[in-house]
C-alpha cells in the first residue's frame, strides 16, 4: 500500500503537464524568430537594392564583388550580362552626381594616365569600356582635344585628378569624373550605377 501511495505521489498534475508544454512551444518559437532574424540579417547584407537596382555581394578568394544582372536581348534570344562592382552600393550613393546622365551611342572617353592607382584605373576603363559600353553597344573613341557638343550627338566623358570626387554635367551628354585620393573605382562606378538606373527604369517602362 505504501508503495501505491508514493508512485502515486510521483505522477504530474495536468495543470504541471500544460505549464510544461506551454514552455516547451514558447521556447521553439523563440528559436524560430531567431532563425528567422539571421536569416533577414544575411540576406540584408548579401543583397543590396538601390533605386531599383539589386545588387548581391559576392565573395572570391579576398575579393568582395557587388554583382547586378540586367537583361539583354541578343539574336532574338533573352540573357542575363552581369556587372561586378569593387565598391559597395552604400558608399558610392555617397558619390556626389550632379546633374543628369544621358548616354549616347558614340561616346569620346577620356582616361587620366596619372591615375593608375596601382592597377585600379585598368579595372575602371575596362568596367565602362569593355563591359557597360559594350552592354549599350556604344561606339566609343579617345579624343583629349575633343570639347562638349552642345547639339549632343556625342557623350564626352573626361577623368580628372582632383581634391573631391565627385561626377559633374558640363554640357549636353558631358561629364566629369573628378577622383581624390586614387577613389578611381569608387568615382566610375558611381557613373556606372547612374547607368544602371537608367538602363532599369527604361526597361521597367517598356515591360
Amino acid at each position: 500500500m505504501a508503495e501505491k501511495k508514493e508512485d502515486k505521489g510521483k505522477k504530474i498534475s495536468k495543470k504541471e503537464q500544460n505549464k510544461i508544454l506551454r514552455n516547451t512551444l514558447a521556447f521553439l518559437a523563440i528559436i524560430l524568430i531567431m532563425a528567422v532574424l539571421v536569416f533577414v540579417f544575411l540576406n540584408s547584407v548579401r543583397y543590396y537594392e538601390y533605386e531599383g537596382v539589386k545588387f548581391e555581394t559576392i565573395k572570391e578568394g579576398n575579393l568582395i564583388f557587388y554583382k547586378t544582372t540586367i537583361p539583354v536581348e541578343f539574336n532574338d534570344r533573352s540573357a542575363d550580362y552581369n556587372f561586378y562592382l569593387r565598391t559597395k552600393p552604400s558608399e558610392l550613393k555617397e558619390v556626389p552626381f550632379n546633374g543628369n546622365l544621358t548616354i549616347k551611342k558614340i561616346i569620346v572617353f577620356n582616361p587620366n594616365k596619372e591615375l593608375d592607382c596601382d592597377g585600379d584605373g585598368i579595372i575602371a576603363v575596362a568596367n565602362i569600356v569593355q563591359n557597360l559600353y559594350f552592354y549599350l553597344n556604344a561606339s566609343v573613341i579617345r579624343d583629349e582635344n575633343a570639347s562638349c557638343d552642345e547639339s549632343g550627338r556625342y557623350s564626352l566623358i573626361n577623368i580628372k585628378k582632383s581634391d573631391v570626387t565627385e561626377i559633374n554635367q558640363v554640357g549636353n551628354s558631358c561629364y566629369k569624373i573628378s577622383i581624390a585620393d586614387c577613389e578611381i573605382l569608387k568615382g566610375t562606378e558611381r557613373y556606372m550605377l547612374e547607368a544602371f538606373i537608367k538602363i532599369n527604369r527604361a526597361l521597367n517602362k517598356s515591360s
